[in-house]
């Protein structure tokens, strides 16, 4: 009986260890090779890295759409408002502005060409005021 028993035990212990050390085999893909195994995933504590940059940027990353500027109000009057750029172009903006404005304020401003025989306020490009926002 104890032989029996042994050879159960021994017989029940093969099985379940076969069954567990089993590991799922390369898929079949139907061309008769296996295919490659899938790399594994990446744990939370290995973070991908960026390479060093061998330049600087050679375009602008920060681009601002069409008809929009930044800069900082250099001079300021009742017909216009002039804004130089951080590229140092000077922008002479006709229209009122709608908000309290003083110079050295940094502003975004939306603009538009001027109208077909509208003169020009000052001596920067010309261009019309369509919403100016003062940036804090």
């Amino acid at each position: 009986m104890r032989r029996r028993w042994g050879l159960a035990v021994a017989v029940t212990t093969a099985a379940l260890l076969s069954a567990c050390g089993q590991t799922a085999g390369p898929a079949d893909d139907g061309s008769g090779g296996p295919t490659p195994a899938s790399s594994a995933p990446m744990s939370p504590s290995d973070l991908p890295t960026i390479g060093t940059p061998t330049a600087p940027p050679t375009r602008p990353t920060d681009l601002m759409p069409a008809g929009v500027l930044a800069g900082r109000v250099t001079t300021l009057s009742t017909t216009c408002t002039e804004v130089t750029t951080d590229d140092a172009v000077v922008w002479s903006l006709s229209g009122d502005p709608d908000v309290a404005v003083a110079v050295g304020d940094t502003v975004t401003v939306k603009v538009v060409e001027l109208d077909p025989g509208e003169e020009p306020c000052g001596s920067g490009v010309p261009a019309r005021i369509v919403s100016l926002r003062v940036v804090e």
